[in-house]
């Protein structure tokens, strides 16, 4: 919590500012550490003081030496989902990672920040905007985890844009691709997205039951407030439907209160507005 906490009240400048400053620190190490393993290399060698086996040596600790640093780099960027994940901003996810563009200029990592923004571009609401960012993104090999990234956000947008046979499409690319998983970490992740799809059909289907009961057995693992505040609001679709007016009351107004920027905030406050219209117009 204290990672997302160092996001909130700042404006996307001051937030890449940060991050760029601790990330040329972090190379400059990096740079520090390969200049100094040149330098005893290249004497070791010059003076005949080192034979292969202590080249590779000192290779090895080198590796294990900028490791941790790199592994810190990718946390730093990671850490950014905070805004997002946490603090339930897209709008000002989705600046940050335009803002990194101009940072990281490598293809691997220009292609991870086009998904982060495609995520946060959804869910601000901007869906035939992320749709058309993930687009181009197909011809592009990336990570497992990235792949399944895409389809959730491909398959929400389709949804929310009332496209429901592209959405089916979507979900047939997901289930073959975890299909295709060997490792279990990526098959667990890879359910956890078509369990996803499911509960969300079942929820566009009308069928309830089927819903809640696989949301209360879904959110017992939540840890993001993005997904409370998603689940809380679709729970209040739910509550409304089977006349549970007060439940649908709490869930509303928690995700009001928690769910900063994101377009479901809108949706709690539409449903609240009309629900009130209707019970005037019954009185």
């Amino acid at each position: 919590m204290k990672a997302a906490m160092q996001y909130q009240n700042k404006t996307p400048e001051e937030i890449v500012r940060q991050y760029k400053k601790r990330l040329r620190a972090k190379q400059g190490l990096l740079i520090l550490i390969f200049l100094l393993y040149a330098i005893v290399g290249i004497r070791g060698i010059w003076w005949g003081d080192d034979g292969m086996t202590d080249v590779l040596l000192k290779l090895f600790i080198l590796i294990v030496i900028t490791f941790p640093i790199n592994i810190w780099i990718s946390w730093d960027f990671m850490s950014l989902n905070m805004i997002l994940n946490q603090d339930c901003d897209p709008v000002t996810y989705v600046q940050v990672m335009r803002l990194l563009e101009k940072v990281h200029k490598r293809k691997r990592s220009a292609v991870a920040i086009r998904i982060n923004e495609a995520s946060g571009l959804m869910w601000s609401g901007q869906f035939s905007d992320a749709l058309a960012l993930t687009e181009p993104l197909h011809k592009y090999k990336v990570s497992a985890n990235y792949q399944v990234s895409l389809l959730n956000i491909r398959f929400n947008c389709h949804k929310k844009m009332e496209d429901f046979e592209k959405a089916m499409r979507v979900k047939q690319e997901a289930e073959a691709l975890v299909s295709s998983f060997t490792k279990a970490s990526l098959q667990k992740t890879g359910q956890e997205l078509l369990n996803v799809m499911d509960a969300s059909l079942a929820l566009w289907r009308g069928d309830y039951e089927t819903f809640r009961r696989m949301e209360e057995a879904r959110s017992a693992g939540y840890t993001a407030k993005l997904q409370k505040v998603v689940s809380a609001v679709c729970l209040a679709d739910v509550d409304i439907a089977c006349n549970e007016l007060k439940n649908a009351r709490t869930h509303l107004e928690y995700a009001i209160q928690e769910g900063g920027t994101l377009y479901v905030v809108e949706d709690a406050r539409r449903i609240i507005i009309w629900n009130r219209l209707c019970a005037f117009v019954l009185v």
